[in-house]
């Protein structure tokens, strides 16, 4: 069956997460006060906000200036003003590591519920045309194809790690009319090699994972560092649409995820941290926020920043763990135990804010503190389209 219809949803509070969604049915009911429907009316034929999600990798608790603030090793100043400016979301919860988290958000259905083992992005069975797969099962709702229902255009940028053992599997077979990334776990910044595959001899294990919508972004491969072609393509999604439309746009970053890459301008800053990984990550980190302020910008110049809902939220902790084959993880979410691939809440408590004008002026420098979970977002979000 598809998803739960989204008004079920939100008046159960259950069926999407196991958490309650009070917490959330705030936000919602700020993001369609009365004050910012009306001003979407004034600006748009719909009447309807601009939604723009953003998801960052591997984002650390406490590598966020406005839980860490006056310390050099953090650099967020984007980010720590749209927090003062928006909703700090306090107890926004998500999966240990990306994969779930991911297909958490795409389905609105808790981590169980998906197949999220994504060891083989390709494995399949015969046996069970639905749920036989690495992915969100097929028959279950896609969050974009909700959007494009209630009229939106749909546009997507970055990591999907949802599936992709079939066409039903990518972005496109959820609902987004168009996609720039990459399908897998991660890839180098500068090759888009599957990360640990550009070693092996083997031609299908020497993979390129960089996609354009219907085909691989051959004449983009390997020009340019990852997040730079991604912001690039974010850009240029909100040059070309037209602000009458409603937009759903999903911004998803590789940042700050392995391998530890950064444009050395970017690194300079930090050299006065000894520990390689935690200087790479903290470059990564600022770079991040940068192109927040990117997004923030080019929607201020469009003039669309005064109807827009930005939603930006970690898919899990920061990992703190060492591997032999990647050495120690630069990260930090002091004062939460555990990190990524933990189920202490230094795995699974996220950095989360929503922000944007679309949000109320009473509303606006708050923190809430109810329990929300990645889950909640899909009714949240389908609500409002």
């Amino acid at each position: 069956q598809s998803h739960l219809d989204s008004g079920r949803c939100l008046k159960t509070f259950v069926g999407c997460a196991g958490m309650p969604n009070l917490g959330l049915a705030a936000v919602l009911a700020a993001a369609v006060a009365p004050g910012a429907a009306a001003a979407a009316a004034r600006n748009s034929t719909t009447g309807k906000p601009y939604i723009v999600l953003v998801l960052v990798d591997d984002w650390g608790w406490d590598n966020a200036g406005y839980h860490r603030p006056n310390d050099p090793e953090v650099a967020t100043p984007t980010i720590d003003r749209l927090v003062r400016e928006g909703i700090e979301l306090d107890r926004h919860y998500a999966y240990h590591y990306c994969s779930p988290s991911r297909s958490t958000l795409q389905s609105g259905r808790l981590s169980v519920h998906v197949a999220y083992g994504f060891d083989d992005p390709l494995l399949r069975s015969n046996v069970d045309p639905d749920s036989g797969f690495s992915g969100i099962p097929r028959n279950m709702t896609g969050l974009a194809e909700k959007m494009r229902a209630g009229g939106y255009r749909t546009h997507m940028t970055g990591k999907w790690d949802a599936g992709m053992a079939t066409w039903d599997h990518t972005p496109m077979g959820r609902g987004y009319e168009t996609f720039f990334g990459y399908y897998h776990h991660a890839v180098d910044y500068y090759t888009e090699h599957v990360a640990d595959s550009s070693s092996k001899p083997d031609m299908c294990g020497n993979l390129v994972d960089l996609w354009n919508t219907t085909g691989p972004a051959r004449t983009r491969n390997g020009t340019a560092y990852l997040e730079e072609m991604f912001t690039e393509n974010t850009m240029g999604i909100l040059d070309r649409h037209n602000p009458a439309e409603p937009l759903f746009l999903f911004h998803a970053f590789h940042l700050v995820h392995t391998p530890f890459q950064v444009p050395e301008e970017w690194e300079r800053p930090f050299l006065f941290i000894q520990n390689v990984q935690r200087r790479k990550y903290a470059a990564m980190v600022h770079y991040m926020d940068a192109v927040v302020g990117k997004i923030v910008k080019k929607l201020e110049d469009k003039g669309m920043w005064d109807r827009t809902l930005m939603v930006v939220s970690s898919d899990n902790g920061g990992p703190t763990y060492h591997f032999p084959w990647s050495g120690p993880a630069g990260a930090r979410n002091a004062p939460l135990k555990g990190g990524k691939f933990s189920d202490w809440e230094g795995g699974v408590r996220v950095n989360a804010f929503a922000a944007g004008g679309a949000i109320p002026a009473a509303r606006r420098g708050t923190k809430l503190e109810d329990f929300i979970h990645m889950a909640d977002w899909y009714a949240t979000v389908s609500r409002l389209a």
